[in-house]
Order: C-alpha cells, then sequence, then structure tokens
C-alpha cells in the first residue's frame, strides 16, 4: 500500500512541476482565432511517469502477475516455439511470440520482462497525454487517482494492447483507417477484445452527440430493457473470449462494474453533456474524439452492471475511458470561470483522493505491493 501512495505523492509533485514549466502553443483554431494551450515538456513527462513504470516492471506477486510470472516461465526458448505459439486454441499468439523472443534473445529474467511491457505500456500512455492534454499535471494526477494505472499491475496482457492503441490517437484525428484497423488486427493476436476497437472507430466519427452515438446510447437503453436476453446473449459470447476462464470461475459473485466507478468514470461525459451548447464552439479535434469515447466508455460500464458482467464487459472500457485523462482537464478549463474555476479544482483534488483511498485502502483491502528484487513487500 505505501507504495501506491509513494507514487502517487511523486506524481502529484513532478506532474505541478511539469506544469509549472509547460509551454503555451497553439493547437489550432476556432471562431474566436488561434487557441492555446500548455503542453509539458518531453522530459518532464517522463520523469512523473517515470515511478509508475519502475514500481511496475519491478513486482513480482501483484495481483495476476503470478499467473503471468508463471506463464514466462514455463516458454521455451524460440527454437522450440512453434508448438506453443500456434497450438490448437491459443487466443494470444501474438502476447506468446513477443513474451518468447525477450525470453530468448534478451533475458530469461522476468523483472526484465515485466519492465519492457511496464516501458511500452507507460510511454505509450504518456504520449497522448502529452500532445493532447492542456494540463499534464492533472491528467497524470486522474491517472492515478482514478487507479487506471493499476491496470500495469493487474490485467497487462489488455492494458499493452489499450496503451498502445490509446498511442494511435493521431491515426483517428487523421482519418488513416487503413492503418489503424491493421495495427488493431495485429493488436487482437495479444488480446482478442481489441477488435471491439474496430466498429467503435467509425462510431467515434464526427461531431459529439451526432446520430452514431445517439445510436450507442439507444443500444444502451435496449441493453437495460431486455437485461435477461441481454445477459443471456453475453453468456453464449464469452465461451468463444479470453475471460472464460475468469467468467466461469467468478460468474457466481460477479455482480457487475462498481457503481462509484461508473459514477467517477461518467463524470467527463456528464459535465459535457450538461454544458455541451457552453463549449460547442470551443471544441477542437481531440475532444470532439474524447467525448465520443468517454461516452462508450461509460455506455459499456453501464452495461456490464445491468448485465452483471464485471469480468467480461467491465474490462472492456479501458480502452475509451483513458481519454478522460485528456477531456476532464479541459473542460475544467473552459466551463468555469476563474473564481469557479479554483474552487472546482479543490473539490476534484478532495474527490479523487477520497477514491483513490478508497479503491486502495478499502475496495482492494490495502492493495499489496510485494517486489523480490527491491526485496520489499507492502
Amino acid at each position: 500500500m505505501q507504495v501506491y501512495w509513494f507514487m502517487l505523492g511523486w506524481v502529484i509533485l513532478f506532474g505541478i512541476l511539469s506544469q509549472v514549466t509547460a509551454k503555451r502553443v497553439c493547437v489550432g483554431q476556432n471562431l474566436y482565432g488561434d487557441i492555446y494551450e500548455s503542453r509539458a515538456n518531453l522530459f518532464m513527462a517522463f520523469i512523473t511517469f517515470a515511478v509508475i513504470i519502475f514500481f511496475a516492471g519491478a513486482r513480482s506477486y501483484v495481483a495476476d502477475t503470478s499467473a503471468y510470472i508463471k506463464m514466462f516461465n514455463d516458454y521455451p526458448l524460440f527454437q522450440n516455439a512453434h508448438d506453443v505459439i500456434f497450438a490448437e486454441g491459443v487466443r494470444e499468439p501474438g502476447f506468446r511470440l513477443f513474451s518468447i523472443l525477450i525470453k530468448t534473445f534478451i533475458s530469461d529474467n522476468y523483472t526484465v520482462w515485466l519492465s519492457i511491457i511496464a516501458v511500452i505500456s507507460g510511454i505509450c500512455i504518456m504520449i497522448p497525454l502529452y500532445k493532447y492534454s492542456c494540463n499534464f499535471g492533472v491528467s497524470v494526477f486522474l491517472f492515478m487517482t482514478s487507479c487506471q494505472f493499476f491496470w500495469m499491475f493487474n490485467g497487462m496482457r489488455q492494458f499493452l494492447v489499450a496503451a498502445i492503441i490509446f498511442s494511435c490517437t493521431g491515426l483517428i484525428l487523421k482519418n488513416k483507417t487503413l492503418l489503424y484497423i491493421i495495427i488493431v488486427c495485429i493488436l487482437s493476436t495479444v488480446h482478442q477484445s481489441a477488435l471491439l476497437l474496430i466498429p467503435m472507430y467509425f462510431i467515434t466519427q464526427g461531431e459529439p452527440w451526432n446520430k452514431r452515438t445517439l445510436l450507442f446510447i439507444g443500444c444502451i437503453v435496449l441493453a437495460m430493457l431486455f437485461t435477461t436476453k441481454f445477459t443471456n446473449l453475453l453468456t453464449d459470447v464469452v465461451e468463444q473470449t479470453d475471460y472464460a476462464g475468469s467468467v466461469n470461475e467468478f460468474k457466481n459473485t460477479d455482480d457487475g462494474t462498481n457503481p462509484i466507478r461508473i459514477l467517477v468514470e461518467s463524470i467527463p461525459i456528464i459535465l459535457a453533456f450538461i454544458y455541451r451548447d457552453k463549449i460547442r464552439d470551443k471544441l477542437t479535434p481531440i475532444i470532439k474524439l474524447s467525448i465520443n469515447m468517454s461516452l462508450i466508455a461509460s455506455g459499456l460500464y453501464i452495461i456490464s452492471k445491468i448485465a452483471s458482467s464485471g469480468i467480461l464487459l467491465g474490462r472492456l472500457p479501458i480502452y475509451f475511458s483513458m481519454y478522460n485523462l485528456i477531456l476532464l482537464p479541459w473542460l475544467l478549463k473552459n466551463i468555469f470561470e476563474k473564481r469557479e474555476k479554483d474552487l472546482v479544482y479543490y473539490i476534484m483534488v478532495i474527490c479523487y483522493l477520497m477514491y483513490f483511498y478508497y479503491q486502495i485502502n478499502i475496495l482492494s483491502d490495502g492493495a499489496i505491493y510485494i517486489s523480490e528484487v527491491l526485496k520489499i513487500k507492502y
């Protein structure tokens, strides 16, 4: 537990410093002229993220890491890996190949393997925040306190895919559809759930609250009206997915995503909807995309709750909820006046710190951190 609080303290300190040293740059134009926003220094951005990457890579037996370590230790070297990679029923051949290549040509030490994955995941999250967030410090603070960082410690295979896709945000903004789909298909060999991003790519195009996003909202309403049939459909589908083992193990206790998490992750889209008229003329392409992504994340969280499927659907929103890290700081900057803004920031900091405490100390029962290489256990 102490490790996570230390990480939070580091992120707050260097997040503040990254914002103090940030430069104002022109990021586009609207009806009022050129748009200027703060952009963090790349070095400070990396230093801020470094603590998360370090502890994620140095961990040993945190959450599902034990299973991953056993998996890595059981992998053969590359010359004997054909049957392991292409065995019948294998759903993650890309991840196996990636891991075996590391074990064969870099190191058979699992800490090196975990560290490489942590570096890739962390930098792939850092770069879009560095490029697109109007307040990098707040974005990283939200990454920590909303506990999205914990995906680097638990569920790292799916998060690796989600992070790489997040780093491809520029492809969406530039409408490079074919390249984006090719990358998603490759990443689906690491985690099959990535294929969901192909249809969602087309839903997130265009203005917020357009016909496609309204159709998605309609699907959420239908899911709520026909919960039983929808749940039965999920049960049939899940047997063919990466989650089959997890769902069979926890299906009797899985009651869906925690309502508090749904509320926390829905705050940005709620604000965007309430103040949609006020921000309409200020929207930039990245914010339009972030609003649509945030809507999808909230919709999936709601569906996971009504379908009592936290193991299945409760993991899917991570592909979309990271855009809240860009969206919320922008909304706070552009919705509220100076006097209101200071108060809102204080409220935000207090509420997210309380949520972090709730997740780490209460819901996760102290969130134990163990590292054999660092010789610590907290």
